[in-house]
């Protein structure tokens, strides 16, 4: 068995009318996952369960469809150690330990988005790329960067973000899982 983390892009109040974070977790157990466990209630999961991250996107992709969301609420699966990289990477710790909600961090369903255009950006916001994640330090301006995410995805692809604290929480907990696992 593996643990993994699952993040769910475009999950918000509307989305919680359709899918609850308790019927998702109840919809994976189904599917053969063994402890699902969400985190906040935005989208993030760990669970645990056998197979390549490949192949379990595309279950959890067909979990979340057999809900009743729409192709746009994609599942980006990752391995606690890759997150954890990320972090351990800290490319602004500044931001990071002043203002870690005003980071963000960007998993894609393509494992291997260009970044080409970032160094073009010109905007407040500084990025570094890791490991196929971008880290956004919005500056301490993130409401003024309203248009951002949508650019990202559309030079990117697919994907989501979490902000440091998000992130950090969620490899705490996956980890603590693994380690208990073994």
């Amino acid at each position: 068995m593996n643990t993994y983390v699952i993040l769910l892009r475009a999950i918000g109040p509307i989305t919680h009318k359709v899918m609850s974070m308790a019927r998702w977790r109840d919809a994976v157990a189904a599917a053969g996952f063994e402890d699902p466990v969400t985190y906040l209630a935005t989208g993030n999961m760990i669970a645990s369960g056998p197979g390549s991250i490949e192949t379990v996107s595309e279950r959890m992709n067909g979990v979340v469809a057999d809900l009743g969301l729409g192709p746009s609420n994609v599942a980006v699966v990752r391995r606690p150690a890759e997150l954890r990289a990320v972090l351990e990477a800290n490319p602004f710790p500044e931001a990071a330990a002043e203002r870690p909600s005003q980071m963000q961090v960007f998993c894609f369903a393509d494992r291997r988005p260009d970044f080409g255009w970032t160094a073009d950006h010109g905007g407040p916001e500084l990025f570094a790329v890791v490991d196929g994640h971008l880290v956004v330090d919005y500056s301490g301006r993130i409401s003024e960067s309203s248009r951002l995410g949508n650019l990202i995805e559309k030079r990117c692809g697919p994907g989501t973000g979490r902000n440091w604290n998000t992130l950090r929480g969620l490899v705490e907990r996956a980890g603590a899982r693994e380690q208990k696992d073994t």
